[in-house]
């Protein structure tokens, strides 16, 4: 029995509809004047992340009362609304944890794990950390992470496509596939991902200096996590999702006379 042929999708084609699609969901972001890829709507970022949060509370150890709950609703509500999104539904929550870690959601959901209170106890301190998690939902990079990871799967089809219209081989499709998805993971999604954070680490210090908290505390903030993490081992920056410590120490140090002159217009 003769094999059918593969369809034939004309590049070009592909090509324009791929392009078409990326220009449609850009925009350009308010706050930094920088051009975003997202998918989705404000409104969007909000029922995704109270969603998302209510699932958080059903599997996490959060504390709803006592010291660590107090200080993150504190500070958490503080800076929220010195920052360019104080209408946001914010909703800030401490969960026990030995992990050094915090994080937000879309649309002003954010946690702090009780471990990260334990080794930032000063409260400039931890307004580095919660600036930077508010300003990541603020910026939008949720969403923006969530759009670039559908447009990646999008691009690895097309390639698919293209692969398997131009051979009959299985393992020739797979293989163009595979290249495409470590292409793109390397040289797109990977150093989006750390200039995001820069990007965070930016905004959030503003914001933090607005709410009236010294900003020479990111400098310290990273420091400390610099030392904590000496002994860790590391993968290559080009492997990894987060700037170097090192990075993120001079982008602050670079702006710190910005920074202080907010926080001197605001200090408590």
């Amino acid at each position: 029995m003769r094999r059918p042929q593969s369809i034939r999708f004309p590049k070009i084609l592909l090509s324009i509809v791929l392009s078409s699609f990326l220009v449609a969901c850009s925009s350009t972001n308010e706050i930094t004047g920088r051009k975003q890829f997202i998918m989705f709507g404000p409104e969007q970022d909000v029922a995704m992340g109270v969603q998302a949060m209510e699932e958080i509370k059903k599997t996490e150890d959060v504390m709803t009362s006592g010291p660590y709950d107090r200080r993150v609703k504190r500070l958490g509500n503080a800076i929220a609304a010195k920052s360019d999104r104080p209408d946001f539904p914010w909703e800030f929550i401490a969960i026990r944890s030995d992990q050094l870690n915090a994080f937000a959601l879309p649309g002003g959901q954010s946690a702090v794990y009780t471990a990260m209170m334990d080794a930032f106890k000063s409260d400039p301190e931890l307004a580095a950390v919660m600036g930077h998690e508010i300003a990541h939902a603020v910026l939008r990079h949720g969403a923006e992470q969530l759009s670039r990871g559908q447009a990646q799967n999008i691009f690895i089809g097309v390639i698919g496509a293209v692969a398997g219209s131009t051979s009959d081989s299985q393992d020739t499709t797979e293989g163009a596939m595979q290249l495409a998805a470590m292409a793109t993971q390397l040289g797109f999604a990977l150093p989006h991902s750390r200039s995001m954070e820069l990007e965070a680490d930016h905004i959030g210090t503003l914001y933090m200096a607005r709410a009236g908290y010294d900003p020479r505390a990111a400098v310290a903030l990273w420091k400390k996590m610099a030392e904590m993490s000496a002994n860790a081992q590391k993968p290559p920056l080009w492997f990894s999702t987060h700037p170097s410590d090192e990075q993120r120490i001079k982008q602050l140090e670079d702006n710190m006379d910005e920074y202080m002159k907010v926080y001197l217009a605001n200090k408590k």
